[in-house]
């Protein structure tokens, strides 16, 4: 029995030396299977069986995040109708390590026949998948790590590599930005912080906590608690923002004043003022188009939770708290 942490050490150098081969093999084959590709209007096909066919979904996968339309197609399944799918101006990047798969070299043949265009990515040159391609990918002939060297190991990884190299190659000759990238990650975190604005996150309408100035102190409360947001917006007769009482704001209160249940709501507000010694607040009111992102950075510089949407600076729309930023994990 190997010693494991030498034995992983070993594997790894073995997979690095690999990976080091590799960048030497790439050239003006890799150049025209990018032009090939960025030629198509059509998805990309991405193929392969046994592990090179999971390397060959992740492939797919990684193209169709940054902005090249491809899809898996399992070689069986494609001769038996999938093959349907594809149209005569669609391209297919094919893996084998051997470049002989019976299953895969088949597919291939049927491929050709309607029209598309094939990148084989394989070691051997003279192998039936590459004498089938109009384009063909050389991975370095290696044993697969480990000591019995039989499962793919080495080998899936130089594909993997190729075509992570292949998406970014792609990606930068189409000129993808972050904005799009975050179009097809928008659950993502990149995706959060460049297209969630403060209206997707916003309470608005009847759970916007809001209540005229003129209205008792206890109906103030009562707004509070009753929504459960820790605030409440408080409007003048016409429905501008006068000012948002919030928790804080009502300690300080408590602290500054024997009777506040005989104040307004307006006038609750403005005698739970922070004191002058401390940082003012930048800013209370946001458009509803304001990245949700920036409404985070706001808070934090105010030292503030929360923000109250207006599309004119004026009436209230709704209010972004800063505990909504964080449950949105943008925190």
């Amino acid at each position: 029995m190997h010693n494991p942490v030498k034995l992983a050490k070993q594997i790894i150098a073995e997979q690095a030396d690999a990976l080091a081969a590799l960048a030497q093999l790439v050239g003006e084959g890799f150049s025209r299977a990018v032009a090939l590709i960025l030629a198509s209007r059509e998805q990309v096909v991405v193929s392969g069986l046994g592990k090179s066919g999971l390397i060959a979904r992740k492939i797919a996968a990684t193209l169709a995040s940054t902005g090249t339309p491809a899809i898996f197609m399992h070689p069986v399944e494609g001769v038996h109708g999938d093959l349907g799918a594809v149209g005569s101006k669609a391209v297919l990047l094919a893996l084998s390590k051997s470049g002989r798969t019976d299953e895969l070299v088949r597919f291939v043949g049927h491929f050709r026949r309607l029209g598309g265009s094939v990148i084989a990515l394989c070691e051997s040159v003279g192998s039936p998948l590459a004498e089938l391609a109009d384009v063909f990918l050389p991975i370095p002939e290696r044993p697969e790590a480990g000591p019995l060297a039989l499962a793919p190991t080495t080998s899936t990884l130089l594909m993997l590599a190729v075509g992570d190299a292949l998406a970014m190659a792609l990606l930068d000759a189409r000129g993808f930005s972050e904005q799009e990238f975050a179009r097809f990650h928008p659950d993502g975190s990149l995706g959060k912080r460049l297209l969630y604005r403060a209206s997707d996150l916003m309470h608005e309408g009847p759970e916007m906590p809001c209540v005229p100035g003129r209205a008792a102190f206890n109906d103030l409360l009562l707004e509070m608690t009753g929504k459960r947001l820790g605030m409440s917006c408080i409007v003048d007769d016409g429905g501008a923002l006068v000012g948002v009482f919030t928790d804080g704001d009502l300690r300080r209160l408590l602290t500054r004043h024997e009777r506040p249940a005989s104040l307004t709501a307006a006038e609750a507000w403005r005698q739970s003022r922070r004191d002058p010694s401390e940082p003012p607040v930048r800013c209370s009111t946001i458009p509803p188009t304001m990245l949700a992102v920036d409404c985070l950075r706001l808070m934090r510089e105010s030292s503030i939770t929360v923000l109250v949407v207006s599309p004119d600076d004026s009436c209230p729309l709704g209010v972004v708290r800063l505990q909504d930023l964080v449950e949105a994990g943008l925190g």
